[in-house]
């Protein structure tokens, strides 16, 4: 690993699966050169010192590379929410990013089933989301009478 710690550029929080290490390749976006860091599970890009160009560029990592990681975080999402194909269909083209026939090719289905899959998954996480939203509003004080505040 480079004596530069790549600095990440996703914006996932803290929280497993995403949270996981592993090895993966990087290319330079400059020169192509490859070189290998310890990164979370899903992460697809790294902003580091490329060791053979030298310069501060951004290094990607092959599409391909993350397929087996994101199904093993979609095994570990699936559940009363979304189906591990919604979670895979998620992941794949939203999280990762990778192009629908990668996307259907890993799923072993066709471009369209992925879109429907990611379609369901994103009105699910979406459904979710306001869910937690509105628990945490619930949980916030509101500034009346008996709650210490004046």
């Amino acid at each position: 690993m480079s004596e530069d710690a790549p600095e990440s550029t996703t914006d996932e929080g803290p929280s497993e699966p995403f949270t996981e290490r592993v090895e993966r390749s990087f290319t330079c976006s400059l020169c192509g050169y490859a070189t290998t860091y310890e990164v979370e599970k899903l992460q697809d890009e790294v902003r580091a010192t490329c060791l053979n160009c030298g310069d501060w560029t951004v290094q990607f990592a092959a599409p391909e590379s993350l397929v087996d990681a994101a199904e093993d975080v979609a095994d570990a999402l699936a559940g009363e929410t979304l189906t591990e194909r919604q979670a895979l269909a998620y992941l794949l083209r939203d999280v990762v990013g990778v192009d629908r026939q990668l996307a259907a090719d890993a799923m072993e289905t066709t471009p369209s089933n992925v879109d429907n899959l990611q379609r369901r998954g994103r009105e699910k996480v979406a459904d979710a989301r306001r869910v937690v939203g509105r628990l945490q509003e619930m949980e916030q004080p509101t500034g009346g009478e008996g709650d210490g505040s004046a």
